[in-house]
């Protein structure tokens, strides 16, 4: 499995590989504009009615996921304009803001047009919660908010690195890449969706630029002071690493049928692409692995 399977440009490709200067991710941003609104969800709509009322449920539990990590990164994306250490992160990070709530109003229509939600965001927030699971919620959410929350407290370099290895490298990198990268596989398996297929796409690229600001702050960092940057994110990783070996135990025992449904994989398998997403991205950041 190549990140080339995720259909991303080879341009976007590179922006998850190797370090960037700011001023290129910012044109890239600037090149890259779309608007949600100009999907059309009609045909991945018939296609949706037509399944059965368990890859239905599968469909709705799978972006449960997607709502819950687009609310929540663009929430938690506030605390990083206040403490980003430049002008150049500062406008990047606003960028991102920009794209995250673009990606909310994408995933809004989602459930209005195809799986028929009424009640806007509240109501699908409402539908969403009932679907979270308590891998996902400790896997990503605490963890994310218990390394991008302090920075509402503490502005120095050390905690920013901390809130990007965790947002950037591993929240945008890893579960977001692994959850497109197995979804994509679902899209094609059922056929019938080019609305999502195509926004998945568009998104994609956004988050690829994302990745990339992540990677090109943490190489700046590796080459100020590449021996405490290493020893940081190892201390992360060892954490984060043993938590997703103990949250798969916890998806075997109770979630097996319902990420088949939803990704069509094993627990074990979606793991799997996991660590082959994270091993990729300590390499962008010079890092084995």
């Amino acid at each position: 499995m190549t990140t080339d399977e995720l259909k991303l440009e080879t341009e976007d490709v590179e922006l998850e590989e190797r370090a960037s200067p700011f001023s290129a991710l910012y044109a890239h941003w600037e090149r890259s504009h779309w608007s949600p609104l100009d999907l059309d969800f009609g045909t991945d709509a018939a296609t949706f009615a037509a399944m059965s009322e368990s890859e239905q449920h599968g469909f709705v539990w799978m972006f449960a996921n997607r709502f819950h990590a687009e609310f929540n990164v663009a929430r938690l994306l506030a605390p990083f304009l206040l403490a980003a250490p430049d002008w150049e992160m500062q406008v990047l990070l606003a960028t991102q803001v920009a794209d995250e709530h673009r990606h909310m109003q994408c995933i809004l229509r989602i459930y209005e047009e195809v799986f028929g939600v009424r009640g806007g965001i509240n109501a699908v927030r409402e539908l969403a919660d009932e679907g979270l699971d308590p891998v996902s919620k400790t896997l990503l959410y605490d963890k994310l908010e218990h390394w991008t929350l302090p920075l509402l407290e503490h502005q120095d370099e050390d905690t920013f690195l901390r809130a990007v290895v965790a947002y950037h490298l591993m929240g945008e990198g890893v579960v977001a890449r692994t959850g497109q990268y197995l979804a994509a596989g679902q899209y094609e398996r059922y056929r019938g969706f080019p609305g999502l297929v195509e926004g998945q796409r568009r998104v994609s690229r956004d988050e690829a630029r994302h990745i990339g600001i992540g990677v090109s702050y943490v190489r700046r960092r590796m080459e100020a002071d590449r021996e405490h940057t290493t020893e940081l994110i190892g201390s992360m990783m060892t954490e984060l690493f043993q938590l997703a070996a103990d949250m798969l135990g916890t998806a075997n025992e109770s979630m097996t049928g319902l990420v088949d449904s939803g990704y069509g994989v094993t627990p074990q398998e979606f793991y799997e692409v996991a660590m082959q997403f994270a091993q990729k991205r300590l390499r962008s950041i010079g890092l084995d692995g």
